[in-house]
């Protein structure tokens, strides 16, 4: 009886050894997604803290997104800026409405 058993064990070791060794990777693979997953995230949170879009000096032209920075605007060297300045008056650029009144006016 138990050689019997060691057969079948040694017979089924390659499978055992392969269940084994998907089961790793499997979750090696959920792991790695997780850690991709929550660095992309705070990645996000941090680029929503980039305050340009709100600032006075923000002009919404692709060309001159800044007038007092242009080169870091928009970027993540922006979100202590020093020359910030709120823009509550106004409202949001609509670059929307200014790309179609370009293509009309063509």
């Amino acid at each position: 009886m138990i050689n019997l058993l060691s057969e079948e064990i040694l017979h089924n070791l390659p499978r055992i050894f392969c269940m084994i060794v998907i089961l790793s990777l499997i979750t090696i693979g959920l792991h790695n997604f997780y850690l991709t997953f929550h660095s992309g995230i705070n990645y996000v949170k941090r680029l929503h803290q980039i305050p340009c879009s709100r600032c006075a000096f923000f002009t919404g032209d692709y060309r001159l997104k800044c007038t007092v920075h242009p080169y870091s605007a928009l970027t993540e060297t922006a979100i202590n800026c020093t020359d910030y300045e709120a823009n509550n008056n106004q409202k949001k650029p609509n670059l929307y409405r200014a790309k179609r009144k370009l293509k009309i006016k063509s």
